[in-house]
């Protein structure tokens, strides 16, 4: 019961969305992030400045992520509508461990940061086991419990399953915060804006917006 509450308000809260402060990108943007890309690197992305989601580039412009909601920005009358919808049967899509274009996730979902971040150097064994591992989740449930160590993935998660399959026990530890909502959630959680303060990853390229909120820690990053 107790995460099926959460499970609830999360969707609701994620779907109503935040305030865009620059308009969204769109899947026609993304050739001007391609050429920044390369496979292993780590897609964080948010709104106004803000990063609250990232995935794992695959190659191409081809993500690996888990994804809580299928929709956002709907607004608390369009989010409680979906609930309502969901309760009724309607099924869920794009939600889970998902392999997709980045194209497609902007043209679905939207956002106006982005930030692309770079792990330690790996030698390509390294890189496709890592990558294997990854692309392996693809199908998994969303872990709206944020709990370690289950059959469900939260998108933070995925990068450090990546880091663990190309490093093992070398593996730079990502941050955590513990987040507690009273009989709802006590956990560490993995911050998707916690990524860039990981040892050994840097920040490659970024979007205007993601260099005004954190122009400190995204000086060694192209503006794209």
């Amino acid at each position: 019961m107790r995460e099926w509450l959460l499970r609830v308000l999360l969707k609701i809260g994620w779907a109503v969305g935040g305030a865009l402060r620059s308009p969204p990108l769109r899947g026609s943007d993304v050739p001007r992030f391609l050429p920044h890309l390369a496979p292993g690197d780590f897609v964080l992305l948010g709104t106004a400045g803000r990063l609250s989601h990232v995935a794992v580039h695959l190659g191409g412009g081809e993500l690996v992520h888990a994804m809580a909601t299928e929709k956002t920005m709907r607004g608390w009358t369009g989010a409680l509508l979906d609930a309502v919808a969901r309760t009724l049967g309607r099924p869920d899509r794009f939600v889970g461990v998902l392999r997709e274009p980045l194209a497609q996730f902007l043209d679905r979902f939207d956002r106006d940061t982005l930030v692309i971040a770079r792990g330690p150097a790996l030698d390509e064994p390294a890189r496709q086991r890592a990558l294997a591992r990854v692309a392996s989740l693809v199908g998994q449930p969303y872990d709206y419990g944020f709990r370690r160590h289950n059959a469900a993935y939260y998108c933070t998660e995925l990068v450090e399953e990546y880091l663990v399959a190309a490093l093992g026990d070398a593996a730079p530890p990502l941050p955590h915060t513990h987040r507690r909502v009273p009989w709802l959630l006590d956990e560490d959680v993995i911050e998707p804006a916690a990524v860039l303060k990981t040892p050994g990853l840097t920040p490659v390229a970024a979007t205007p917006s993601a260099v005004r909120a954190d122009p400190t820690g995204l000086r060694s990053a192209t503006v794209v």
